[in-house]
C-alpha cells in the first residue's frame, strides 16, 4: 500500500486515550507512514458509520462501548475475539476485515512482568466488557475466575456464557461468585485480584472496589492486585493494595501490550514496546486527570517491578 496508512480508535468518549500518542510513537520508531487518530463513535452511531469506517481506516482499536457490536459488524472473527465475544482491534485484509482481540494477551503480558507463576485462583470485579477478556484469557490459562458483580443475574449470564465459549480441552472455570459483599471471604487463597469496574476513574474520583471490611494486609500469601484503570495510573485501589505489600500492576501496563499486538497485527514488524511504554507514560505525566500521583510521580509498578 502505497502513501499515509490510517488508522483509529473509536469508542466513546475517546478524547481522554493515550493510544494515539503510543502508536504514533510506534509508526515513527518503525518507519511507518501512517497516522492515528481518536474517533468518537458512539453505540447508536455505529451500525450506520460503519461502512464508512471500515473504508478510511486500514485498521482500527477499539474500545467502550462497541466492542460486543463490533464483534457482529466485521466479517471473520478471529479466535482470540471468539473467547469474549468481543472485539478490540480490527484488521483489513483485502476486501474483508477481521476482528482480533489483544486484550487478553495484553493482560497476560503485563501481568507476567510482575508475576511469572502461573495464576491458580483469580477475583475479578465486574460484569462488562473488560471482564470478558480477562475472564477468558486466565481461564484459558487453567485458572478458576471468580466473578464478582452486584448485578447477580448479569455475572451469572456472563458466566455460562464465557464458559460456553471456553477451548475444548484442559482449562480453568469461570463462575459468578456473587456481590462485593462476599468478597471478603472469597479473596483468601486467591493469587490475582482485577478491577474490571470504573471505581477508581476520573467519573468516580477516589472510589475504590474494596468494602471497607476486606482487610488485605491480612492475606497470607497477599494477591496480586491488577487495576484495568490507567487513568489515574495511582488508582486508590492501587495506592491501598501497595500500602498493604501486595504486587501490584497498573492498567496502563496492559493498554501498552494490548497495543503493541495491534500494531504488529497491522504492520507485521514487530512492536518498539519501550517507544510505546515511554509515550504513553509521557501523555499520564502531564494529566490533570491523574490525581493520585503524587509528588514524586512515576507508575505504581512498571515492567519488571513487584511493588
Amino acid at each position: 500500500m502505497s502513501g499515509t496508512r490510517h488508522f483509529a480508535v473509536i469508542g466513546d468518549p475517546v478524547a481522554h486515550s493515550v493510544s494515539p500518542a503510543m502508536q504514533h510513537a510506534a509508526f515513527l520508531a518503525v518507519g511507518v507512514d501512517a497516522d492515528y487518530v481518536a474517533h468518537r463513535v458512539g453505540s447508536d452511531e455505529l451500525p450506520s458509520a460503519w461502512t464508512a469506517l471500515r473504508g478510511r481506516f486500514e485498521g482500527m482499536n477499539v474500545t467502550r462501548p462497541l466492542k460486543q457490536m463490533v464483534a457482529d459488524l466485521v466479517d471473520d472473527v478471529a479466535a482470540s475475539a471468539a473467547a469474549s465475544g468481543t472485539v478490540n482491534t480490527v484488521v483489513r485484509a483485502g476486501r474483508r476485515v477481521v476482528g482480533e482481540s489483544t486484550d487478553g494477551h495484553g493482560f497476560l503480558a503485563a501481568l507476567e512482568r510482575v508475576r511469572p507463576e502461573p495464576v491458580r485462583r483469580a477475583v475479578v470485579l465486574g460484569t462488562g466488557g473488560a471482564t470478558r477478556a480477562v475472564a477468558a484469557a486466565l481461564a484459558g490459562g487453567g485458572a478458576r475466575v471468580d466473578i464478582i458483580g452486584r448485578n447477580g443475574s448479569a455475572g451469572e449470564r456472563l458466566a455460562r456464557e464465557l464458559t460456553s465459549r471456553l477451548p475444548a480441552g484442559p482449562t480453568g472455570t469461570i463462575a459468578h461468585a456473587g456481590g462485593p459483599d462476599l468478597l471478603s471471604a472469597l479473596l483468601p487463597g486467591a493469587d490475582l485480584l482485577v478491577n474490571a469496574t470504573p471505581l477508581g476513574d476520573p467519573s468516580m474520583p477516589g472510589a475504590s472496589p474494596l468494602p471497607d471490611d476486606v482487610r488485605l494486609e491480612a492475606l497470607d500469601p497477599r494477591p496480586t492486585v491488577f487495576d484495568l484503570i490507567y487513568r489515574p495510573w495511582r488508582t486508590p485501589l492501587l495506592r491501598r493494595a501497595k500500602a498493604a505489600g501486595c504486587p501490584v500492576v497498573e492498567g496502563i501496563e496492559m493498554l501498552i501490550e494490548q497495543g503493541a499486538a495491534s500494531f504488529e497485527l497491522w504492520t507485521g514488524d514487530a512492536a518498539p514496546l519501550d517507544e510505546m511504554r515511554r509515550a504513553a507514560y509521557a501523555v499520564l505525566a502531564n494529566d490533570t486527570t491523574n490525581l493520585y500521583a503524587g509528588a514524586a510521580g512515576g507508575p505504581v509498578a512498571r515492567a519488571g517491578d513487584v511493588g
